[in-house]
């Protein structure tokens, strides 16, 4: 069997330059109830996430349905406003290399305090932090998407736009395509009315479409037409950054490949940047630089593409991937299930958020957070997860305190179905490392806070993973049909730690 197509030779190269920056952006959604509709609490729907997009680069943002991914797309935009956090637009490297330092010292503050925020409300009545708060505010009336005003922010608009999901939905029905496509560049006052038409019908021509079609209603079409009319749209202030919201989940796989091959070249022509959101793996893969795994408003993971894919270290980011298809009904491989439902974003579980569901879960994770940190010999491959010995790393300013990964009450592990094995002693699965009661093993020691973690079970080419018993009526994850581009391994660019 072939193996699953890499990314595409061809695949636009991103720059350097740094586009967006975010750093722990965070939107809650308040939830009011009673007579006087009081705030009993909040839908943390995004929550503390850090990643960068460079010019002409494409971010892959995947995860499971509720996890945040179009919230996120959304407040890139600012559609919506956050509840904190920053999103740096076009900062010079001097300026993105200090707002990383500030945001170490915070975090050291945060952790030698055990705040539970490093740029929140809970730093504000620390006095070692109020120069640092104070010159990253100065640098965010610069630079952050959320600071901008009047007619800064009126071009700024110009230069983010999306792509909505629903191509049958996102266009008027009582508008002619003409004026559909036409309506951005009307509202930013640009040009003359037969200017405006005549750059409608070369942004029809470039996404596919016949400039014939300038004087049709949208329900002429059929919907890989509507959404083409929908990138005519987004691409018609030239715009520097698109958020491609999910936008082939509604077409079939032929007209699939047709938009995405638009994309790609649209990208090359006019180094366009990327933030593409899907639940289809094999899209991500062919399409990306780098890819951010999100699970219930956290990153989990994060890596450039063929990393990723190739040696996956999150065991969320595993299961998702455990879980494409392949096309060869001669092929046999154990689908990783994961048991029960995704908690509910109004009550995180404490810790890890995965913990509940994880099949290797163990005490420290429903006690400690882990933070996002690069792991192994990659620098650019980051994993927030326990199985790993750098959850302290104080060279980056990222710091767990001891006493809460060491001195912790021993209990049986947590969301574990029972017919799954246990991490400790002589239970131990065969795929990990065992040992007697005597010696004590690996993953023993591991799951009591001594010692270092157990190897993770790695892929093999097929994209197997080691055999895991499962509950038997598992909630298995579903995901869309393969798409094959051209194969050849092209890398993105490194992320900055967040």
């Amino acid at each position: 069997m072939e193996e699953t197509p890499r990314l595409s030779a061809s695949l636009h190269p991103a720059s350097d330059e740094l586009l967006i920056s975010v750093r722990g952006l965070r939107k809650y959604f308040p939830i009011r109830g009673g007579v006087l509709s009081t705030h009993v609490g909040d839908v943390r729907a995004v929550d503390g996430i850090s990643f960068d997009i460079h010019r002409g680069e494409t971010v892959g943002l995947v995860g499971e349905s509720g996890c945040g991914k179009t919230t996120a797309g959304r407040l890139l935009l600012r559609l919506i406003e956050p509840t904190g956090g920053q999103a740096f637009y076009l900062p010079p490297p001097d300026v993105a290399q200090r707002v990383d330092t500030i945001y170490r010292e915070l975090r050291k503050l945060a952790a030698s305090r055990n705040l539970p925020e490093e740029d929140g409300s809970a730093l504000n009545a620390v006095a070692e932090a109020q120069p640092l708060l104070r010159e990253l505010s100065s640098i965010a009336d610069k630079y952050s998407l959320y600071r901008m005003r009047g007619r800064k922010l009126q071009e700024l608009r110009g230069k983010l736009q999306i792509v909505f999901q629903d191509p049958f939905s996102s266009l008027s029905p009582r508008m002619l395509v003409r004026d559909i496509i036409a309506e951005p560049m009307a509202i930013h006052h640009l040009g003359t009315r037969r200017q405006r038409y005549e750059r409608v019908a070369e942004l029809l021509q470039a996404v596919g479409l016949n400039p014939d079609h300038l004087w049709r209603f949208p329900h002429e079409f059929s919907g890989g037409q509507r959404q083409r009319i929908g990138i005519a749209r987004a691409l018609a202030l030239n715009p520097e950054f698109v958020v491609l919201d999910e936008p082939t989940s509604a077409l079939d796989v032929s007209v699939q490949a047709q938009i995405l091959n638009i994309l790609l070249k649209l990208q090359r022509e006019q180094n366009l940047a990327y933030l593409f959101i899907s639940h289809h793996l094999n899209v991500i893969r062919a399409v990306s630089h780098r890819v951010v795994v999100m699970y219930l408003g956290k990153v989990a993971e994060t890596a450039p593409t063929n990393e990723l894919f190739d040696n996956p270290l999150h065991p969320y980011t595993q299961a998702l991937l455990a879980a494409i298809p392949i096309p060869d009904p001669t092929v046999k491989r154990e689908r990783i299930i994961l048991s029960g439902d995704v908690p509910s974003p109004a009550s995180p579980p404490s810790g890890c958020r995965f913990h509940t569901r994880c099949p290797m879960v163990m005490p420290i994770c429903s006690k400690v957070e882990p933070p996002l940190i690069p792991v192994g010999n990659r620098k650019d491959h980051f994993v927030a997860c326990h199985l790993y010995p750098e959850t302290s790393n104080p060279a980056m300013g990222l710091f767990t305190s001891r006493e809460n990964v060491v001195v912790i009450a021993p209990r049986e592990p947590v969301g574990i179905p029972s017919e799954s094995r246990p991490l400790s002693g002589a239970a131990a699965s065969p795929d990990l490392p065992r040992g007697d009661n005597a010696s004590g093993s690996r993953q023993g020691e591991w799951a009591q806070g001594n010692g270092p973690p157990p190897p993770l079970p790695s892929m093999d080419r097929t994209g197997s993973l080691p055999r895991t018993p499962m509950p038997k009526d598992p909630v298995s994850s579903t995901l869309g049909a393969p798409i094959s581009p051209p194969s050849s391994p092209a890398e993105g660019n490194p992320l900055r730690p967040g």
